[in-house]
């Protein structure tokens, strides 16, 4: 399927087409910095636009749901952090009850991790609260960072029972309940009437959620960044567009078409 052919798909019936989407890497650009990760200028707007139409907008995203509250605020939109493990509802987060037990060893993690990397170039701790993740994109030597960045991940997931959750250039422990982006998909959807749904992702973490969207009967889209993405995450998906730009292209588009 080609992008003009997805979205004339997309546009058919949009009261009856849902719209889901990862953040980092698909809606907003990779940066060196996570904490300065962003919606494009205007991109907000066009978002609003469709979530009025359409007949479900959701995000979902590794991020925590509080930080999915300050930069993708979409009126209309359905907002799942931590890879569904929180939602955002009525401006409070709201966590899966099987999670909250993993808080404290959660902490525990970071502060292993944080003695562990103590010192390690270009290597940035996360605390998401339910879950730590430790990133080295802007690591000197980014194939020796991650051999030493997964080897204390496995040390500390072991003996604090957290779940490893590789990514690019990031590995990240959270609680070992059933919930993936996925599970997550199936969440927003719920007992919605719709007949069409599309999920939007770049990275291996999307994988469960192509696989629910095709159990639906819905499409998976791949926002490619050259060799940085995956060959399975390419092979997954219905239609690869060429990085960030080529889908808020295709989003402005779309929303001039429904409008």
């Amino acid at each position: 399927m080609t992008p003009d052919q997805l979205l004339q798909r997309l546009a058919d019936d949009p009261s009856r087409t849902g719209l889901l989407f990862d953040f980092d890497g698909t809606l907003a650009p990779i940066v060196e910095d996570p904490s300065t990760s962003a919606l494009p200028a205007g991109l907000d707007g066009v978002l609003a636009d469709l979530a009025a139409r359409f007949g479900l907008m959701a995000i979902i995203s590794g991020r925590p749901a509080s930080f999915l509250g300050e930069r993708a605020a979409v009126p209309g939109a359905t907002l799942l952090g931590l890879y569904g493990l929180e939602r955002l509802r009525g401006g409070q987060v709201e966590p899966l009850p099987d999670a909250v037990a993993w808080q404290a060893a959660a902490r525990e993690a970071g502060r292993r991790l944080a003695d562990g990397l103590a010192g390690d170039e270009g290597v940035h701790l996360e605390d998401k609260g339910l879950s730590v993740a430790v990133h080295w994109r802007r690591a000197p030597d980014r194939d020796a960072a991650a051999r030493r960045v997964v080897r204390l991940v496995e040390r500390v997931a072991a003996s604090t029972g957290l779940a490893r959750a590789p990514g690019k250039f990031v590995e990240e422990l959270r609680p070992p309940v059933d919930c993936d982006k996925g599970t997550a998909v199936r969440a927003a959807v719920g007992d919605a009437d719709l007949a069409l749904l599309a999920y939007f992702g770049d990275d291996r973490g999307d994988l469960p959620a192509f696989a629910a969207v095709r159990d639906l009967g819905g499409l998976g889209v791949a926002v490619g960044h050259g060799t940085e993405t995956a060959e399975e995450v390419r092979a997954s998906a219905d239609v690869v567009l060429d990085g960030t730009e080529a889908l808020a292209d295709l989003l402005r588009r779309l929303a001039e078409r429904v409008w």
